[in-house]
């Protein structure tokens, strides 16, 4: 029961700080008002990822294996996107 409960508390947290964005300026906001995960839809260009880290200090975390399509276009440059990759920062 202990570890169901505090499994359960954890997911819902997870859950509760996650967030979307399918423009860059979503992502900029909840990268610099909202701690937690950005979900967010990517080229596959690591240029991309690399003005992301710079400009917000945010990475990508995770890409998983079953994709959601947030959008048809990548958060930073526009161009087709690829996959769907869970962004965060390190703490």
């Amino acid at each position: 029961t202990i570890q169901h409960d505090m499994l359960e508390r954890a997911r819902r947290h997870r859950d509760e700080h996650t967030y979307t964005a399918v423009t860059y300026d979503e992502f900029v906001d909840t990268a610099v008002n909202r701690p937690g995960f950005i979900k967010a839809m990517w080229c596959g260009d690591r240029a991309c990822e690399d003005r992301i880290k710079e400009d917000l200090a945010v990475t990508s975390r995770c890409m998983p294996f079953e994709q959601e399509k947030l959008s048809d276009t990548c958060v930073c440059c526009g161009k087709p996107a690829r996959k769907m990759v869970y962004w965060g920062k390190a703490y």
